[in-house]
């Protein structure tokens, strides 16, 4: 045995492993505080990017409020209208008024999602700690997504009614459209089989339950995101 130590004394190998060792701990000790440095920078460029999906997260949470407003409101005409259909002038013509712009109006959320396909397509979901948050996120923009796709339904479907209505006017009756009191504009327009069954089977498109479950998960998400300090 003691022949062995001297021999390793005597043959350098000590000092080769010791040398190696202190190499392979300063390695380390880089490769650690490299990770952490970049861990960090990665903290960075996450809550910057959750500050901006968050500005996202607000901007389509006024559209959807915004548009349900809008669908409602269009709602009540065309059920005042469902219930006075044999007779229009049963409704007071200031109300109709009121509602005449209505046919022209489409509706849309104009879902806002750059920031969100932007962070989705970097890597730095993999640094996220929290990923029910990222869970959240996620159903955040697919149910405002799914309230977009069905008011494009819901609007493609009008759209389609509004142009049969105009394009089987003659010029009289385009005449009275744009010219004539506002009985006119409304009789004129529930004349139009395709436009009359957009009003009474159009709304059954959108589900109205759908407003209200988007706007909820919109404000849970954005309460998280304040919790979670970005």
């Amino acid at each position: 045995m003691k022949k062995i130590i001297q021999w390793l004394k005597d043959s350098m190998v000590l000092t080769y492993i010791r040398d190696l060792s202190i190499v392979i701990i300063g390695v380390l000790i880089t490769l650690t505080i490299t990770d952490v440095s970049t861990r960090r920078s990665k903290q960075k460029e996450i809550k910057e990017v959750m500050g901006l999906i968050k500005t996202e997260l607000w901007e389509n949470l006024d559209r959807v409020c915004y548009s349900q407003k809008k669908w409602e409101t269009e709602q009540r005409i065309y059920h005042m209208l469902q219930s006075n259909i044999n007779d229009i002038e049963e409704i007071h013509a200031d109300t109709l008024n009121m509602y005449r712009h209505v046919i022209g109006d489409i509706h849309s959320i104009h879902v806002e999602s750059g920031s969100y396909e932007v962070f989705k397509s970097s890597l730095l979901m993999q640094y996220m700690k929290d990923k029910d948050l990222l869970r959240q996120l996620a159903k955040a923009y697919n149910i405002t997504l799914q309230m977009e796709n069905q008011l494009a339904r819901y609007s493609e479907m009008k759209e389609n009614g509004t142009n049969h209505l105009i394009n089987n006017m003659s010029h009289r009756e385009l005449k009275m459209f744009a010219e004539g009191d506002v009985y006119d504009f409304f009789l004129l327009s529930l004349e139009d089989n395709v436009y009359k069954a957009f009003v009474y089977t159009g709304g059954s498109i959108v589900a109205p339950h759908l407003f209200e479950e988007c706007k909820k998960t919109i404000i849970s998400t954005i309460d998280n995101l304040d919790k979670q300090g970005y």
